[in-house]
């Protein structure tokens, strides 16, 4: 399948659709065309932009997310369809009536894996650091009382980038750069798990009420640190402003193959597969949630068809 991600970052810019096409225009001037089927979601950076209306019913009906984001590059607001399954509303109603103890055992191993993957993250220059991570790993209990996994992210962040970096959306540089490259993939998360007929703000970690998508970011956690090792790769040159360049790299993450059980897949197929096992758990088909042992990109080069574009 191919995928574009559609990054709008220029104000002015107009979206609507003709036939089966997205396009964008300035002044009445096309500037380029992607076909739907091609798109795997639009993000919106720019102060300015406007939508035909017949745009955004299109988007819902592929079930393209349309997602504005802030100037720290966050998403605040993702437009996706509320019928995204043909059996949407009894796994709504599984997905809520789900018992406590398995949406901590499903909480349980997202953190897991999530520290799993930040071990693996620093193993290649911090084996120390790594090992540290990895021995609190069994220390995660049912539901993390003991928020095993904040500890974690403390500890590690401070080995990945130094004593003196903090992780704060509101920072610019590398803080930045890691916004972008979450934003990426809760978009694409965001698809799958509409997609699969669940409810993205029924989470079974975060619980804010504010917070329309705690479930995308509960199945996210694993991911993140495929984002946190390009960023550190590029630290040197991603430590100011965010640019075209480094917007581009990060969205073609999207793009490249990562290793799971099953063999050598693109990313977000890997986020499908996390999705439709958590989907059987919730039924009670299988009572643990599937999670590839490793989550890492493989040396394989992109995958061909797959692009990423701004506007």
């Amino acid at each position: 399948m191919s995928w574009r991600i559609i990054d709008v970052v220029e104000d002015g810019r107009y979206l609507h659709i003709e036939r089966d096409w997205l396009v964008v225009e300035e002044n009445k001037l096309e500037l380029g065309r992607v076909p739907l089927t091609d798109v795997q979601s639009v993000l919106v950076h720019a102060r300015h932009a406007t939508y035909s209306h017949g745009l955004l019913l299109r988007l819902a009906n592929h079930d393209i997310p349309l997602v504005i984001c802030d100037h720290r590059h966050e998403p605040i607001a993702i437009l996706m369809s509320l019928t995204g399954h043909h059996r949407h509303a009894g796994r709504v109603r599984i997905q809520a009536e789900s018992p406590q103890p398995v949406r901590k055992r499903i909480w349980r191993d997202l953190v897991r894996a999530k520290i799993a993957e930040q071990a693996r993250t620093l193993a290649p220059f911090d084996s120390i650091g790594s090992g540290g991570l990895r021995k609190m790993v069994s220390m995660v209990r049912s539901g993390d009382p003991n928020n095993i996994e904040a500890r974690a992210a403390r500890y590690y962040w401070q080995r990945l980038f130094g004593n003196d970096f903090r992780r704060n959306r509101a920072h610019p540089g590398l803080n930045a750069h890691l916004n972008y490259g979450y934003t990426i993939l809760r978009s694409a998360l965001a698809r799958a798990v509409t997609a699969s007929g669940l409810v993205p703000s029924l989470g079974v970690g975060h619980v804010n009420a504010r917070n329309n998508f705690c479930l995308v970011d509960d199945v996210m956690e694993p991911f993140r640190p495929l984002v946190d090792r390009m960023v550190w790769k590029n630290q040197d040159k991603w430590s100011g402003e965010l640019t075209a360049v480094a917007r581009a790299e990060l969205a073609g993450m999207m793009s490249r193959s990562v290793k799971i059980d099953e063999g050598e897949t693109d990313l977000f197929r890997a986020m499908t597969v996390v999705v439709n096992s958590l989907v059987k758990v919730f039924e009670g088909n299988v009572k643990k949630l599937y999670l590839p042992n490793e989550i890492v990109f493989s040396t394989m080069p992109l995958i061909p068809g797959l692009e990423t574009g701004s506007a």
